[in-house]
């Protein structure tokens, strides 16, 4: 029979076991009629209904052998015994007795088996003196023998059988833990492309608004700066849209595209700042670094050059929203030998509930906290508001330098 066909009957005996056992059954008294039907020569004299009854006391028992092995086991040992001391011999029926020992070695613990091997053994004792009186201890050592492959076979099948629950209950532990993965993964996925859009989005739209607001201002006045702030919400807009969908393609495709636009860094940085002034929020760049690590920030890894670059923009987002018209700022990047600090300090309204609202602190954070650094963000103690934040060179998890406290 093929592995196919081996494992479709397998599959019904679980469905079905009682029917299962009950063809079983009804095999084994069908292949012991001959001795009751036509007795052999070693049952003259024996009634032929106290033999079809002991035939029946063999085989009936095995209906429960699955559900009750060791009960099954001993009465089939009983009624072995009664039949061997009583006058009519053998019966092709003493068969269920290895059948029910099988039974117990397959679905029993070693401990209960021991009794069962020693009551088989007595039972083999009797069975041979009274089967060959002449040379039973052949017959013992054959009766012996076939018991302990018995045994042995059941024991295999046994160690098989869990040794396969094992197998089966690791690869659906495997494929939880997968899946598992997966879902982190996604969501992980899910966080950081929200991150992106926030920023993209609300930094794009607030320089928009700042310079539509300005072009209304000036658009009778001077019209050409009108022109040029139109201009700029274009230009903005365009960029906007562009990174967008960069971004939404990334989300359509199984692996990157080669062809898709790099994220910013640091050397982006000039160009964010020009969109910010031209939002109509003055904006100075500073930097710094040890005498013995120049402050080369270009050449940092580009996740942490991202990390930088996203803070930078979320906090002079929140200036542009709720600074004020007269607000100014500063950002200062300083290289260190293993982390980079980014400060970014305003001079407009210091609400303490500035940036409390939506995913900007939080994001702020979250970028920080992936390159084992903090985010600090409040009033500034000269007016305005000050975010400063330092991230360790290597992300966090990597080796790198954990992040030291402010001050």
């Amino acid at each position: 029979m093929s592995g196919t066909g081996v494992r479709r009957v397998g599959e019904l005996t679980a469905r079905h076991p009682l029917a299962t056992d009950a063809v079983f059954t009804l095999g084994v008294m069908v292949l012991g009629l001959p001795s009751v039907v036509g007795p052999h020569p070693a049952q003259v004299g024996a009634s032929p209904w106290l033999l079809r009854l002991l035939q029946i006391g063999l085989t009936a028992p095995l209906l429960w052998r699955r559900r009750r092995p060791l009960t099954v086991c001993y009465a089939i040992a009983a009624v072995t015994v009664v039949q061997w001391l009583l006058p009519g011999g053998w019966l092709q029926g003493d068969i269920a007795l290895l059948i029910a020992v099988y039974g117990v070695a397959v679905r029993t613990a070693r401990s209960r088996l021991l009794p069962v091997v020693a009551v088989y053994e007595a039972t083999a004792v009797l069975v041979a003196v009274r089967w060959q009186p002449a040379d039973w201890p052949a017959a013992l050592v054959l009766l012996t023998v076939a018991g302990g492959a018995t045994v042995a076979l059941g024991v295999a099948v046994r160690f098989r059988r869990a040794y396969l629950a094992a197998l089966w209950d690791r690869a659906e532990r495997m494929e939880v833990e997968r899946d598992q993965r997966a879902r982190l993964s996604a969501a992980a996925e899910r966080a950081r492309i929200a991150r992106e859009m926030h920023d993209i989005i609300t930094h794009n739209l607030s320089v928009m608004i700042g310079l539509a607001d300005g072009a209304r201002y000036s658009l009778r006045s001077t019209p050409e700066r009108a022109e040029q702030a139109m201009e700029g919400v274009s230009d903005t807009g365009r960029q906007a849209l562009g990174e967008l969908r960069r971004l939404l393609h990334v989300l359509g495709e199984e692996e990157p595209t080669p062809g898709l636009g790099p994220q910013p860094g640091l050397a982006e940085l000039d160009g964010l700042l020009d969109r910010v002034r031209g939002a109509g929020l003055p904006v100075e760049l500073l930097t710094s670094g040890d005498q013995s690590n120049p402050p080369n920030l270009t050449d940092l890894p580009a996740g942490l050059q991202l990390a930088v670059y996203r803070i930078a923009q979320e906090a002079l987002t929140n200036t542009l929203k709720h600074g004020g018209r007269d607000a100014t700022a500063r950002v200062r990047l300083c290289s260190l030998p293993d982390a980079v600090e980014v400060e970014i300090v305003d001079t407009g309204r210091g609400e303490r509930h500035r940036g409390s609202e939506g995913r900007g602190i939080a994001g702020m954070t979250e970028r920080a906290s992936a390159y084992g650094g903090t985010v600090e963000a409040g009033p500034h103690a000269a007016g305005g508001w000050r975010v400063r934040a330092r991230l360790s060179i290597q992300p966090a998890g990597h080796g790198g330098a954990p992040a030291r406290s402010w001050e």
